[in-house]
């Protein structure tokens, strides 16, 4: 080797394949078993595309010194003379032999550091083969073991993503390296820059999106995968991303949502999809469990905020699961008690208007907010009371608290004085609520009859700005008060300040074209019901004009109470019956109820005379006020026609009952319009009856029945 070694290293060196062949071989000559001229040889070969003359060199070393142990070869020969085995493994990996391949770059790993190609052909071969997480792991132990290939790293690891946009490890490695060699805001921006283009490959987006996420501004990952849909709407992977953004933030409802879009755009790969929500599944089971557990603690450290932001989230987790939703209302009501058990009134109250929203699982609960109401609002008003005699607060904050209390008052019809004289402290000390106080007094004024006194309030309401939804609403339901009280100056002053801020609130031009009317009375939009006796003639001619006339007392003294407390604004015998108005109907539907469980009451009672049976008809719509109060108009003529219809003129269709289900007696039957106005407000329960044609009314008309106990 003497002969040639020199010339042999600077050829080598310099990568003159051709002469270190030449020398080579004149070297092998004189010892065919000279492992670094066979070594150089093999290299040299490769680098000319000779793969099978550098193999069988390979293959020759490997029977002159088997690579049992290469740790000890390496020390013996020097590195140098060690790179015939990363060729042979990368001739083995261009013949597709990857089983030797991996065999012979798994050997070359004892050597350390050193041939980097151990990894990044590893990795291919794992990639050629699907082994997506095999090759993941090349690319990392790459990225670990040679710092100087960190590129190479990243770019096989950015290959990996083109090929397997979904794999969240592969984006947890390349978060850590550009963060460990401090490229992370770099290569940020330099995507960033690249998607402004329009030009980033998905790789980089996808790259993008995770390193937001992954460094904690997930609302920039966000935005991101917005803007793209919005470029690429049937991107599915970018659905799965913005999955995952929700499930970040407990929208699971939203996430499903995503990932069946994602599939319903490439069901040929719904496997893989399937995958990221067997996964978030299982994640989710998971996270139901620590919050189960963490709402039993907060309750027991009596964290009743935490305790029920805990329950949220599991409903967000299970929005359609009734047993959360219970479990929620068992946090409130615990909560309740709590806070009333501390004192603490103020948190207490909000959380009694939630239990509102629970009467699918809780069927009794009205009277269970009956009872808080009353605990909370008399722990309120003491509250109150002793901060203002104390004199713990002034300025805007006392004025809140005596507006407060004094809707308190008003609010459960005690202590009116006490109330009127508190808003009226509020109105003379002047501030941000004054206005707040002089709606409050004016709108008890007008139910005291007071309208001078109420009208006063009005005007100076009036002078102040409509500046935002509350006062616009307050505006206009001063408004409507005083049409129906005939201050028609002062309601027109309202309605044109409304039609400044939106010329399309609510029914507000209607209302205004109609305090142009100078004569034949006003319109306004009313609950309109009509209850009947049952059978009144066959009652007379079988019991006589006695029993008929006692029942129609009896009638009345269950009626008329009734009509009161559900604060009517008009009633008027038709003989048999009433006709009666209401504000909203469901005041008008909660008098219906409770006459005929009266009237159940009243003939359990009855041994041997006339029972009471009652058909009630109610609409909403607007009716024309007479100067003597009465209603007129065809809205007042709809709930007659509703009141007496029976089986034979129902037109039976999809959805509705059939004539032999038709109730004749004991029910309470109600519009179209009656059931779209107490749509979503719970309290009523009704079932679609079919369609109708009502008598000397134009069309074919809806009707529904409410559903009672009896």
């Amino acid at each position: 080797m003497s002969k040639f070694s020199a010339v042999l290293r600077k050829a080598h060196r310099e990568r003159d394949w051709d002469k270190t062949i030449k020398y080579g071989e004149q070297a092998l000559k004189q010892d065919p078993k000279d492992i670094k001229v066979l070594n150089d040889l093999a290299c040299a070969y490769f680098n000319k595309k000779d793969y099978e003359r550098s193999l069988a060199i390979c293959e020759t070393i490997y029977e002159i010194a088997p690579p049992d142990n290469l740790s000890l070869q390496a020390k013996n020969l020097g590195v140098r003379y060690m790179r015939h085995h990363e060729v042979l493994g990368e001739i083995y990996y261009l013949k597709g032999r990857d089983r030797d391949a991996l065999k012979t770059f798994e050997l070359l790993k004892t050597l350390g550091n050193i041939f980097s190609k151990k990894y990044s052909l590893s990795a291919k071969i794992h990639i050629r083969q699907g082994n997506f997480e095999g090759a993941l792991k090349e690319y990392r132990d790459m990225a670990d073991n040679c710092p100087r290939h960190l590129n190479e790293a990243t770019n096989g690891l950015l290959d990996l993503v083109e090929r397997d946009p979904l794999n969240e490890a592969c984006y947890e490695t390349l978060f850590r390296i550009y963060t460990d060699s401090k490229q992370l805001a770099s290569i940020i921006s330099g995507y960033e820059a690249m998607r402004s283009t329009g030009k980033a490959k998905e790789k980089f987006l996808f790259t993008l999106i995770n390193m937001y996420q992954l460094s904690g501004e997930g609302n920039k990952g966000l935005s991101v995968i917005r803007e793209e849909l919005r470029r690429c709407p049937d991107n599915p992977n970018l659905y799965i991303y913005l999955g995952k953004a929700y499930q970040a933030r407990a929208d699971f409802s939203q996430a499903r949502a995503c990932i069946e879009k994602a599939i319903s755009l490439d069901p040929a790969n719904t496997q893989r999809y399937r995958h990221v929500y067997d996964t978030m599944v299982q994640h989710l089971q998971g996270e139901e469990q620590k919050l189960k557990q963490a709402v039993g603690r907060y309750i027991k450290a009596n964290r009743c905020a935490e305790a029920i932001a805990a329950c949220e989230k599991l409903l967000k987790i299970r929005p359609r699961d009734k047993k959360y939703r219970l479990a929620l209302y068992k946090v409130i009501e615990k909560s309740i008690d709590i806070y009333f058990g501390e004192g603490k009134a103020n948190a207490a109250v909000p959380l009694i208007d939630r239990l509102e929203d629970f009467r699918d699982v809780v069927p009794d609960i009205q009277k269970r907010i009956v009872s808080l109401n009353r605990k909370g609002a008399d722990s309120r008003i003491q509250v109150y009371e002793n901060m203002i005699a104390r004199n713990e607060v002034s300025g805007d904050e006392l004025n809140r608290i005596r507006c407060e209390l004094a809707e308190s008052y008003l609010d459960q019809k005690r202590e009116p004085d006490r109330a009127l004289v508190l808003l009226e402290e509020v109105v003379q000390s002047g501030g941000s609520y004054e206005s707040r106080a002089r709606y409050d007094l004016a709108v008890h004024l007008f139910k005291a009859k007071k309208l001078e006194a109420a009208e006063m309030h009005v005007q100076k309401f009036a002078a102040g700005p409509c500046a935002d939804e509350k006062v616009m609403s307050q505006m206009y339901d001063l408004g409507v008060i005083c049409v129906e009280a005939g201050l028609k100056h002062q309601a027109r002053t309202l309605f044109t300040k409304i039609v400044a801020r939106d010329k399309t609130y609510k029914d507000v031009n209607q209302l205004m074209e109609k305090l142009q009317q100078q004569s034949g009375g006003t319109e306004i939009p009313e609950a309109i019901m009509v209850v009947d006796i049952c059978e009144s003639s066959r009652i007379m001619s079988v019991y006589g004009d006695e029993a008929t006339y006692q029942i129609k007392n009896a009638l009345e003294g269950i009626m008329l109470p009734v009509f009161r407390g559900c604060e009517s604004s008009f009633i008027k015998s038709t003989g048999d019956g009433f006709l009666v108005t209401f504000p909203h109907s469901s005041q008008a539907l909660d008098a219906a109820v409770r006459i005929l469980d009266s009237a159940k009451k009243y003939n359990a009672g009855v041994v041997d005379g006339p029972k009471i049976h009652l058909r009630f008809g109610a609409h909403f719509g607007s009716v024309r006020v007479r100067p003597d109060k009465d209603r007129h108009g065809t809205n007042v003529n709809v709930p007659f026609r509703v009141e007496g219809l029976k089986a034979k003129d129902l037109i039976e269709v999809e959805g509705g009952i059939l004539r032999k289900d038709f109730v004749p007696k004991d029910r309470i039957l109600i519009t179209e319009a009656v059931s779209h106005e107490i749509s979503g407000e719970g309290g009523f329960e009704i079932r679609y009856i079919g369609l109708f044609e009502l008598r000397n009314i134009t069309g074919i008309h809806k009707i529904y029945q409410v559903i009672t106990d009896f």
